[in-house]
């Protein structure tokens, strides 16, 4: 957890991220996990909190089961120049949680976020063919750029 900074917008979540992994952020997003009770987030808070959230912790789970790379309900995708990070969080409430844990680049062979209204879907396909499929805001499109850039060069 970060000491003294749980809140952070989403311009803030690179610089005070970095900080905490001791490596620079090239990028960094609040994502979810999206079902079909998603809808469900647009009703009230509590129809996010009380439906919506623990359908989408419960597909994490089994997407972390079968890939082993920790996903929450909500979530902060972070990318360093070796591995996706991932934070448990709140997007609703700009609230950053515990470091869960990361992925190394080499397991992952394609990282592209589609433009989207609010929300992007974000793809990752991982070296071993399986798919995740999560949904990213704000800065989600420098995940894949920046992806794309470690890549090449």
């Amino acid at each position: 957890m970060l000491v003294g900074m749980t809140h952070l917008k989403d311009d803030e979540l690179i610089p005070a991220l970095s900080a905490q992994l001791g490596e620079p952020l090239l990028a960094a997003a609040y994502a979810r996990v999206d079902t079909v009770l998603g809808l469900t987030r647009m009703l009230s808070p509590l129809g996010n909190y009380l439906i919506a959230r623990p359908a989408a912790r419960a597909a994490a789970h089994r997407i972390t089961e079968r890939t082993e790379v920790p996903l929450d309900a909500a979530m902060i995708l972070g990318l360093t120049g070796t591995a996706l990070h991932i934070w448990r969080a709140d997007p609703m409430l700009n609230r950053v949680g515990e470091h869960a844990g990361e992925v190394s680049l080499d397991r992952i062979t394609e990282l592209t976020v589609t433009p989207g209204r609010a929300w992007h879907p974000i793809r990752i396909v991982l070296a071993d063919g399986e798919k995740i499929e999560v949904e990213g805001r704000g800065a989600a499109h420098l995940l894949a750029t920046e992806f794309e850039r470690l890549r090449v060069g």
